[in-house]
């Protein structure tokens, strides 16, 4: 899975999803969490874990967005975020509790995989902080 640990950001598609980011404009950084957060909402079929991964940070990321004391997790999030957190409206929250609830649906193997490694009761912890921040 290439994940040394359960937060939003402890694994290689997450990091890889937020390096995509730094380098970006940071005007359009919130655009690509956006597509991100849609796509995974609207993905038929099954949610592959490196999709979930990306969806999980840009969930993150929105929630860092809506408060100023929220933390990815990541040293190097965090340090972004002091000088480019994004400004996520309501219903960017809104669009991220629902990708985060498609994450940990049925039909999707993120999941299912944290269940296999043991780490069901980490992941959800991670995502009902989330889901706690998002909603504020």
């Amino acid at each position: 899975m290439g994940s040394w640990g359960t937060g939003p950001f402890d694994n290689d598609d997450a990091m890889d999803f937020f390096g995509e980011l730094e380098l970006a404009d940071p005007d359009k950084a919130m655009t690509r969490v956006r597509d991100v957060l849609v796509a995974t909402v609207e993905r038929p079929g099954c949610l592959e874990v490196s999709e979930a991964n990306v969806a999980v940070a840009a969930a993150a990321l929105v929630a860092a967005g809506r408060s100023r004391f929220a933390r990815s997790g990541s040293q190097v999030v965090d340090e972004w975020l002091s000088t480019h957190r994004p400004h996520a409206s309501q219903d960017d929250q809104e669009l991220a509790i629902r990708a985060l609830d498609r994450v940990c649906g049925t039909d999707s193997e993120w999941l299912e995989l944290w269940q296999t490694a043991g780490k069901e009761q980490d992941v959800r912890a991670c995502v009902e902080n989330l889901k706690r921040v998002l909603s504020s």
